[in-house]
């Protein structure tokens, strides 16, 4: 049985419109191959920040351009970009992408008789692991590329659901040596594939009379050339040796920006080209005198296979690397193709001398090196053993009837899209907004200090659940403020009885601090409301003639209580200081759903007074 005719689904960790790469190597493979292939843009490995804000447009850009997000490259391949909520860690996001991502799916392949696929994941997110089981597919691989919970600390939380999956799927591809020792303590069919280079397209190339490209003609001395993407696995430090010290080189970087460069454009003999055609790259590396692999070494890059350096040597051209794992295996048997170096200073010399080597025997090497590591040769490994695992596995296996995928939730579209988004849009507000933090922040009341006659605590009301110990911050308060002189009495109230009660607790920490029993005053009865307290406390307030307060309370119950002051005791001058606890004056673009519960009830609160006309 050939690998052709067969239905693929490819959940990527790259979108279909970035620079080419293994994902659409593979893609394009399968395809020509005589298969049908979804391709699902990346989903997601980390949660989005700011700096993602022009990513996630072209995202919503690419859903609009398609229908509901799936776009037809041919007959052939379809490629799908999700909008979903961009916290794949998230129980919450989690539920609603499922919710959106599974029927999005299945709605498709129904319609498109996409017939009992094969999966091949480059994620292995719980939101992919959940979606392949809905799918139930003829086979599961995993093909991991790189150590992608080594590339930031939010990513780092795939580690626990990766080794999982390892587990789970039929077979492990990997991209990578150390990856490929990992994954073998989860499963005995892990197989090594790292990319390879379309040898033909740079065999082409060589032969070819085709000028260089225009933007190299102005060019006159050596070229050190680089292709690839400018983000974080590159060493800037080593570039920037190389264009101080070989000022009569020029260095020619082609790829996307991920990360500053600043460094690099200062640099007047480095030329930033950015992204070109993967058809155009051949052409470029034939007027490099050198190809170079600066990478930083880290536990990131050990894992990662640089198909750069293969297409260098197609070329034949020398090339440079810092001592990248991959890069040793990848040359281990062919000695001399690539110069692997320990330091800035080897590496600017290793270029300095490879920029004049000019030997023929060296090139032929080089060409030799790297058609032993063409994707050609690469894919028919994978398509022999994916062919011998779909036979097995179709043995073993019962036929799936994907025709009756649709139900009566979905045959409701148009209530489905309105509610899905209202819920998606609620949520995004509420969750990734300042408006809850802008609400908070209008119900917590700060005035200036000054003297006054005494201080009143209220304890307990308007923090979490109003189930807490926030009595203990306002003893807190109670104490700064006796201590820095603002008033000699200290007036204590709480709305709850219980056993030991909070102003009791209250009062023995303060006597402890010093403040002489004299000084405090205590309410003996436990007002239900704020409403009753501000009446009981103000009848203490005119026995002992007190004119003006410190009024001490939680950071949200301070407008409701100051509302009810000014309507029940309008005479007294009442001070609101900054409390313990109270929320930061940097504006917040999350919220704790326990805050938030506060925050409602508040507002509850006071609608309620205004309604009984207290306030």
């Amino acid at each position: 049985m050939a690998l052709t005719k067969q239905d693929f689904i490819i959940f990527s960790s790259i979108d279909w419109t970035i620079h080419w790469q293994l994902h659409h190597q593979l893609t394009t493979s399968l395809v020509s191959a005589g298969n049908r292939v979804l391709y699902i843009d990346n989903t997601g490995i980390r949660s989005a920040k700011i700096s993602d804000t022009k990513r996630l447009k072209e995202r919503v850009l690419q859903w609009y351009k398609g229908s509901h997000g799936f776009s037809a490259i041919d007959k052939n391949l379809t490629v799908y970009s999700p909008l979903l909520l961009p916290f794949p860690y998230s129980k919450l996001s989690l539920f609603i992408n499922k919710l959106i991502f599974n029927k999005s799916i299945s709605r498709w392949t129904s319609a498109a008789k996409f017939n009992n696929p094969v999966v091949i994941s480059f994620l292995p997110t719980p939101l992919i692991q959940n979606a392949i089981k809905n799918i139930v597919p003829k086979l599961s691989v995993y093909y991991c590329a790189n150590n992608m919970a080594e590339s930031s600390i939010s990513a780092s939380q795939v580690s626990s659901y990766e080794d999982k999956f390892f587990s789970d799927v039929d077979i492990v591809f990997t991209a990578a040596c150390v990856i490929q020792e990992y994954a073998s303590k989860f499963s005995e069919k892990v197989f090594y594939f790292p990319p390879g280079i379309d040898f033909d397209k740079f065999d082409i190339a060589i032969k070819s009379s085709v000028n260089i490209p225009d933007d190299l003609n102005d060019i006159s001395g050596p070229i050190v050339g680089y292709i690839g993407t400018l983000g974080r696995v590159l060493d800037q430090n080593i570039i920037c040796a190389i264009a101080d010290q070989c000022s009569n080189f020029t260095i020619v970087l082609i790829g996307p920006k991920y990360t500053n460069i600043k460094e690099l454009e200062k640099r007047k003999n480095i030329v930033l080209l950015g992204a070109r055609p993967h058809d155009q790259l051949p052409y470029y590396i034939k007027r490099f005198d050198v190809g170079i692999v600066p990478y930083v070494c880290n536990e990131f890059t050990e894992g990662v296979y640089p198909s750069k350096l293969n297409e260098y040597l197609a070329m034949g051209i020398p090339s440079v690397s810092t001592n990248l794992r991959e890069v040793r295996e990848s040359t281990n048997n062919f000695a001399k193709v690539a110069i692997i170096t320990d330091s800035v200073q080897e590496f600017v010399d290793a270029v300095r001398e490879s920029v004049v080597e000019n030997s023929v025997s060296f090139k032929e090497l080089r060409i030799k090196a790297a058609e032993a590591n063409s994707w050609e040769s690469r894919f028919k490994g994978m398509s022999k053993i994916l062919e011998e695992n779909i036979r097995f596995k179709e043995k073993s296996m019962s036929k799936v009837n994907w025709q009756n995928r649709f139900n009566a939730f979905f045959k409701a579209n148009k209530f489905y899209k309105r509610t899905l988004s209202f819920v998606l849009l609620s949520y995004l507000i509420i969750f990734h907004t300042p408006l809850f933090w802008f609400m908070g922040d209008q119900l917590i009341v700060k005035d200036a200090l000054k003297k006054t006659d005494a201080i009143v605590v209220f304890s307990g009301d308007g923090e979490v659940d109003y189930q807490n110990l926030s009595y203990q911050k306002r003893a807190l308060d109670a104490i700064k403020f006796y201590d820095s002189g603002y008033a000699d009495k200290i007036i204590l109230s709480s709305g709850r009885e219980q056993t030991i009660a909070d102003v009791e607790i209250i009062k023995l920490y303060l006597t402890n601090k010093g403040v002489p029993e004299s000084s405090i005053y205590i309410l003996d009865k436990y007002p239900d409301s704020t409403y009753k307290n501000v009446v009981m406390v103000n009848q203490i307030l005119d026995k002992n003639d007190i004119d003006s307060i410190l009024f001490i309370t939680a950071p949200y119950h301070s407008l409701r209580s100051v509302l009810l002051w000014k309507s029940y005791a309008p005479n007294i001058d009442l001070v609101v200081p900054k409390m313990i606890g109270s929320q930061s004056e940097d504006v917040k673009w999350s919220m704790e759903l326990d805050n938030i519960k506060v925050i409602l009830y508040e507002y509850m609160a006071i609608i309620y007074n205004w309604l009984k006309g207290r306030i």
